[in-house]
């Protein structure tokens, strides 16, 4: 069983980490697209914040595994949106 504040902590992590790779991403769809560090660093951030996910999943209740599914689908989705704009 994950810790309350461990699950809350990593939650408010993630939603930072979404955030800052959503803009990331959005830069990079205008004429002028952020610098390619920026692009690939947001990626890195994402594929770790994913496996940090799937630790967390295996030792969560399925209260909490419910929340980090939800969490794992929009890391999925904007991992998606980064390969396929490449």
């Amino acid at each position: 069983m994950t810790e309350r504040t461990n699950l809350e902590h990593f939650l408010e992590k993630a939603e930072t980490t979404l955030e800052q790779c959503q803009q990331t991403f959005d830069n990079s769809q205008r004429v002028q697209p952020e610098e390619p560090e920026k692009y690939i660093q947001a990626q890195t951030h994402l594929e770790e914040l994913s496996m940090e996910l799937d630790a967390l999943m295996h030792a969560a209740t399925p209260e909490q595994r419910d929340q980090l599914y939800r969490t794992q689908i929009q890391v999925n989705q904007l991992k998606n949106h980064f390969i396929l704009r490449r």
